[in-house]
């Protein structure tokens, strides 16, 4: 999207907007500021890594399929540029295989996945170009500010439709550069 960001783009870029009335409003007063933005692909790769997720998986080529979904929440009193870069387990940490951006208002909630999953499961906000299918490693969550909530975890489901959940785990999110506490 090139220059101004109005409700309709977001929602024809695929945006899954708020159902909730009060947190669309919200959703169109950031939009009619504009404290949206359009995002520069590489302003992401410079938002300052904050978090680890330790365990990544997207595969849809086995009967057994999977997919990752990173929830970020800003806590920071304006719009926060958050994104997710994910790599391969046998790789360093400058060659991501896919990387996702959002700018997410205030006390917002987006859920960034390796791929799309029915909304049934999850409402996957953002998804990476190409989506991931075959892939397994890790991610690092970055921010521009640094008042985010994150978790993770993994869908495990059955079936081209990904009709049958099987199971749903948590995989371990730390601090970017630093140990966890063997919790």
């Amino acid at each position: 999207m090139e220059g101004g960001v109005n409700m309709q783009d977001l929602i024809r870029e695929g945006l899954k907007v708020p159902r909730d009335e009060r947190a669309k409003r919200r959703l169109e007063e950031l939009v009619a500021r504009g404290e949206f933005e359009a995002i520069d692909p590489a302003a992401a790769l410079s938002s300052r890594p904050r978090y680890l997720v330790t365990f990544v998986k997207s595969v849809t080529a086995f009967r057994i399929r999977s997919a990752t979904v990173v929830t970020v929440t800003n806590q920071a009193p304006r719009p926060n540029l958050v994104s997710v870069s994910y790599f391969l387990g046998f790789t360093d940490n400058t060659s991501p295989v896919g990387v996702t951006s959002f700018v997410i208002p205030p006390d917002f909630t987006v859920d960034f996945a390796t791929r799309n999953l029915p909304d049934a499961l999850t409402a996957t906000n953002v998804v990476p170009n190409p989506e991931l299918t075959f892939d397994e490693g890790r991610a690092i969550v970055g921010s521009r500010l640094q008042e985010i909530a994150v978790s993770s975890r993994i869908y495990y489901t059955v079936g081209d439709g990904e009709e049958e959940l099987l199971a749903i785990t948590d995989s371990k999110v730390v601090r970017f550069g630093q140990a966890n506490k063997g919790d």
